[in-house]
């Protein structure tokens, strides 16, 4: 074969030893998008939180705003049905994740929740409210904004006169008005819901109404003048004179450190006005 042929072949006129070029692959650029980071403020201010937890003595915790995999857990149809999924969401948001969500205090997991409801469909809730006056139901919009942390406990008057007494292991103490018994409480956690959720759940079953306030109390009542044996407690909390159940379920709520989200409501059809409750379920979490 001639170099003439060669030359022709190949398109050039003259031959050379030089490797061919790599073919370069065009690669897209991998998108990365971060998610926004919050710091919520926490109701408790890490007060209540034994030493060696991930939340002693801090007063906010960081989380991560709400995505399509927030939006996966609240809709999964086992996490509903077990109650479990306000607990998935607050678990899937959290930064820290050596915070296990059962060891959190009632109130910092409303503000966690709260901060991320605002955070994935924001501040306005709107609800379907039926007048107890006139019957005529009427949508109301909650503005999540004007949420905000109640019952400091060293802000409590009567903790600073010396009538409730703050002690080192975050419970409190205080005499009833008729009995003159000292009872000790403290604030519920996680798991304290997750016995009552259960508890429930299982009531619900057997066809038998939910716990009643007594049972509730026994839950958060730490001891009766000095004995925290169960037995007692249960014996005390059984036979307590109303007036005096009434004063520790309202003292009880004014050493517990939450979130207020109630809101004025009236009534566009008959002018009758109540506050209204935000309700924290799934359906929060689902704007209409």
């Amino acid at each position: 074969m001639s170099s003439r042929n060669n030359q022709d072949r190949f398109g050039s006129s003259e031959l050379t030893d030089d490797p061919i070029p790599a073919i370069v692959e065009q690669t897209q650029p991998t998108l990365n998008f971060t998610v926004p980071v919050e710091v919520v403020d926490l109701p408790s201010r890490g007060q209540f939180y034994p030493e060696g937890h991930p939340l002693h003595n801090q007063e906010t915790v960081e989380i991560r705003h709400m995505t399509a995999k927030e939006e996966d857990i609240l809709t999964n149809k086992s996490y509903i049905k077990n109650g479990t999924v306000l607990n998935k969401l607050i678990d899937s948001v959290l930064i820290d994740k050596s915070i296990n969500v059962s060891d959190l205090l009632t109130g910092d997991k409303s503000a966690i929740l709260v901060a991320a409801r605002i955070s994935g469909y924001g501040e306005e809730y709107a609800a379907k409210i039926p007048c107890p006056s006139c019957g005529s139901v009427a949508e109301f919009e909650f503005n999540l904004e004007e949420a905000k942390i109640v019952n400091d406990p060293d802000e409590c008057p009567l903790v600073q006169d010396g009538t409730i007494t703050k002690t080192a292991k975050g419970t409190f103490l205080f005499a009833l008005p008729k009995t003159k018994v000292t009872v000790e409480v403290r604030p519920l956690f996680g798991t304290d819901e997750a016995k009552i959720l259960k508890t429930n759940q299982m009531r619900q079953k057997n066809k038998m109404p939910e716990l009643t306030l007594s049972e509730q109390m026994k839950m958060f009542i730490v001891s009766v003048d000095g004995q925290d044996d169960r037995v007692t407690v249960s014996q005390f909390v059984e036979a307590m004179p109303a007036i005096d159940s009434r004063y520790l379920r309202n003292t009880y709520k004014l050493v517990t450190p939450s979130v207020d989200l109630a809101q004025e409501w009236e009534c566009h059809s008959c002018s009758y006005s109540q506050v209204l409750e935000v309700p924290f379920t799934s359906e929060f979490f689902w704007p209409k």
